[in-house]
Parts: C-alpha cells; sequence; structure tokens
C-alpha cells in the first residue's frame, strides 16, 4: 500500500507509463510510482485520465475519488473482486447471524459515543460530556431507545450551537459531509478488498445506499472528521475542506502504535470481518 495522497484540482490529462501515473498540464509534467500512491482524489471534472491508468489503478487497490462540478465528493472506482477467493467471503458474509450483528454493531456505536464524550471533555464541556457517558451506560444491543441519536444531538449542539441541525445548508455541514464522505470511501475499499459486498450493512439496510457496511463501520473514526470540522469552523468551506485533507497524513495511536489512518482503516476492518465470521473474538477499538 502507497503513502501519498495525490490531488489533482487543474485541467490536465492523467495517463499511465512504466507503472507510473503520468500527470500533464500546460504548467507542469510529473510521474508518480504508483506503489507511492494510496488515493487519487481529481477535485475537478476538468481532467482526461485514459482506461489504462484506470485498470492500473484498480490493479494496485488505489482509491479513486471523483468530485462533481461542485467539487464534492461524487463516486469511487474500487474492482468487483477484492482477493481470489470472494466467493467464499461472500458465503461467510451473508450467513452472518442477526445475534452477531447486534453485538459487534452496538461494540462500534459504544465507541464512537465515548469517543464524542472523550472530545467533548477535552474542549472542557464537562457537564455535556457526563450527559453523553449517561446516556452510554443504557445502550442496549441494536440501541432500540435510540442513545446514539440522543447522543449526537447533544454532542452536534454543544460543538456548533443550540440552532444547529445536520439538516441544515451551511459550510460546517458541507464539512462534515466531505470529511464522512472520505473515511467511508477509505472503509469501502477495504471492505472489498476483504472480499464483502459494501451493500449489507450490520444495522443499516437502506436500499438506497450502496455503502450501507462501510457507513456503519466508519462510526467510531467520525471522530477525527468532526475534530477538524470544529477546529475550522470559522472558515468557509474551501478552507475546511483542505484541512480536512489532514487526514490522510496525520498519524493516530491505534493498538499502542502511531498509524497513518488508512493503514488503521485497513486493519480495524479486517479484524471486524474476523470477528463477523466467527474466526476471532476480539472486537478491535479506535478511540482517541
Amino acid at each position: 500500500m502507497g503513502w501519498r495522497t495525490v490531488i489533482v484540482n487543474t485541467h490536465s490529462k492523467l495517463s499511465y507509463k512504466n507503472n507510473h501515473l503520468v500527470f500533464k498540464s500546460s504548467r507542469a509534467n510529473e510521474n508518480i510510482h504508483l506503489s507511492e500512491i494510496d488515493v487519487l482524489l481529481l477535485e475537478t471534472t476538468d481532467i482526461t485520465i485514459t482506461t489504462m491508468l484506470m485498470k492500473r489503478l484498480v490493479d494496485e487497490n488505489i482509491l479513486v475519488i471523483f468530485c462533481d462540478d461542485k467539487r464534492l465528493p461524487s463516486s469511487m472506482v474500487h474492482a468487483y473482486y477484492g482477493r481470489h477467493d470472494s466467493s467464499l467471503q461472500l458465503n461467510k458474509q451473508l450467513d452472518w447471524n442477526e445475534e452477531s450483528k447486534s453485538t459487534i454493531w452496538t461494540h462500534i456505536i459504544s465507541q464512537k459515543i465515548l469517543n464524542q464524550a472523550q472530545f467533548l471533555d477535552y474542549m472542557t464541556f464537562t457537564e455535556k460530556s457526563n450527559s453523553l457517558i449517561q446516556l452510554h451506560s443504557t445502550l442496549k444491543p441494536f440501541d432500540p431507545s435510540n442513545r446514539e441519536g440522543h447522543s449526537a444531538r447533544i454532542y452536534f449542539n454543544t460543538l456548533f450551537g443550540n440552532d444547529f441541525s445536520r439538516q441544515l445548508d451551511n459550510d460546517i455541514n458541507a464539512g462534515l459531509d466531505y470529511g464522512y464522505t472520505l473515511l467511508m470511501s477509505m472503509f469501502a475499499r477495504e471492505i472489498v478488498r476483504s472480499g464483502c459486498m459494501t451493500q449489507f450493512g450490520l444495522k443499516r439496510s437502506n436500499q438506497f445506499n450502496d455503502f450501507n457496511l462501510a457507513s456503519d463501520f466508519m462510526e467510531p473514526f467520525r471522530i477525527l472528521v468532526d475534530q477538524i470540522v470544529y477546529r475550522s469552523k470559522n472558515k468557509p468551506f474551501y478552507g475546511i475542506k483542505r484541512d480536512l485533507l489532514d487526514i490522510f497524513t496525520t498519524s493516530y495511536g491505534y493498538n499502542n502504535k502511531n498509524m497513518f489512518l488508512t493503514n488503521i482503516v485497513s486493519d480495524y476492518t479486517r479484524k471486524l470481518i474476523k470477528v463477523m465470521n466467527g474466526e476471532s473474538e476480539k472486537v478491535p477499538e479506535f478511540r482517541i
């Protein structure tokens, strides 16, 4: 796996030559070896890209994210099959039972709420942090009383004001959506790489969401986006978006190590799938 996040945001042509991505624009030419690239983010629609390069990017499991004419992530490219025994893993996924799904999903949401509480405490919102801890203490399998939703309302209103809603059309929500889409793309890649389908979630079952499983798996990691957006909340969306790209270059604590996020996502996803397959009992944790 590479380590570079390559962002293309100008009129240009991308092609392939000798295992390199070849970038050409009116002002610059650059060759980047594919082994160095982890994520390719195409921020403008004014880019020409060859099919041979696309084929090689898929071969190398490089995450390719396309943006629309508003420069917002709109789609991604990944292989149909992430490994040679995908059919075997798909059968295992279809056999995941509801009890296991409930147990693992609740573990994941527990991590999310605790991360939110810890961030509020760090920002000296101690009373609100304690409210989230109390809600967490009554969390039950599959969260029938919607502790997650109540926690989210307290959390976002504390960070962004009592009038804030995730349904509002503003720069903060645009930043949150942009960051969450980047996260979801990373998880979707690793899920496919593990031989699973992204459509079948643990709790999510939205027929219009092709990434239900990625959306479930990524929940504890939303905090990384929230922290950046909170620090940049007074900036326009363009500034928030620039800051959000730091998630690709910042190292985070995980399993007593400092690791880049793409490596953490890979390990976390692989371990969750092993637990769901009954091949491991320990649910991985991501805590800030």
